[in-house]
């Protein structure tokens, strides 16, 4: 069952596309923002040198901020089980900052199964692979992927999070 082809990809090159960011605090210090990061930390290009990513802020990523993007509707019909695959560069203040992937179905937002959360104590020197397997309960549904990052109310000069070349597998 290894090599089935993704059924859902998405390296960002083309725009945004169907995905929709979302600003879930009072005070927009940080943004999902699509294009070449550039924050004073981490990455300089999307994966593989490409030149779009969506990172918290192309720039540093602001306090008391709470974000997601979500994806396309994805249809889970009939799938036994999925994996999801995304390329990540983490680099947060490393304590206090959190970043989780969820499942909601379309429709009434319902979140799907448990959250998965990203290591956020980890600063990556590159894009590293992040393999998460579709929660079962999410499974014959039509859902949105969700990817959410928070950070504290300190001021820290970090890149956060940012996701790249984004696919989804039937197993």
């Amino acid at each position: 069952e290894e090599g089935l082809p993704a059924f859902f990809e998405d390296d960002f090159e083309s725009g945004a596309g169907d995905w929709v960011a979302v600003v879930n605090d009072a005070s927009s210090n940080t943004l999902w923002e699509l294009g070449t990061p550039s924050g004073s930390t981490g990455p300089i290009t999307g994966a593989e040198d490409s030149s779009s990513a969506w990172s918290t802020n192309l720039g540093d990523y602001g306090p008391d901020s709470d974000i997601s993007l979500f994806s396309p509707a994805l249809d889970f019909s009939g799938l036994p089980g999925a994996e999801l695959t995304f390329e990540a560069f983490r680099d947060a203040d490393g304590f206090a900052d959190t970043a989780t992937v969820l499942f909601r179905r379309v429709g009434d937002d319902v979140q799907l199964g448990a959250a998965t959360a990203l290591d956020m104590t980890i600063f990556d020197t590159d894009w590293s692979t992040i393999e998460i397997p579709v929660d079962p309960a999410a499974l014959g549904e039509v859902i949105l992927i969700e990817f959410n990052f928070a950070s504290d109310s300190s001021p820290d000069a970090f890149s956060g999070l940012s996701i790249d070349d984004v696919s989804v597998s039937a197993n």
